[in-house]
């Protein structure tokens, strides 16, 4: 891989690790908001919270350890999951008003930017394996 391979990804991966760590905030905020209620309200903020927490470190894990390498398999994780918890807050927050734009709109460009510059960066994997002689299967994946 090229050295703008290697910025990209890396780049890419202190995104969504900015990504994970600002929804460890949220991870917290839900479990304080919690708090105060009690029953089922409180243990279905507990719950949430605990998804939050557990999406966060995920992310946060696979950008250190895999997104930070160009890894493929990193990649798809990220992008899966991190599009997936946005796509959701998205639907059920934003559009429905509960949020402005402006603000319900900035993690989800957070994760954008993330997943635009991991795309490249595995695009310059292929750019390159492209240039070398075949690989066989391996040269058409990237590794």
């Amino acid at each position: 891989m090229d050295a703008r391979g290697v910025i990209l990804a890396r780049v890419g991966a202190l995104f969504y690790t900015g990504w994970g760590l600002f929804h460890l905030h949220v991870a917290w905020d839900i479990m304080i908001l919690g708090l105060p209620e009690g029953g089922l309200v409180q243990g279905r903020l507990f719950q949430l919270a605990a998804y939050m927490l557990t999406i966060s470190l995920f992310v946060i894990g696979i950008a250190v350890r895999m997104n930070w390498r160009n890894d493929r398999l990193g990649y798809w994780l990220n992008l899966c999951v991190a599009g997936w918890a946005d796509a959701v807050w998205v639907a059920v927050v934003v559009l429905p008003g509960y949020v402005g734009l402006m603000r319900g709109l900035v993690p989800p460009a957070v994760f954008v930017a993330g997943a635009v510059l991991t795309t490249f960066a595995r695009c310059a994997v292929a750019a390159t394996a492209a240039k070398k002689p075949s690989r066989g299967i391996d040269g058409l994946i990237g590794r």
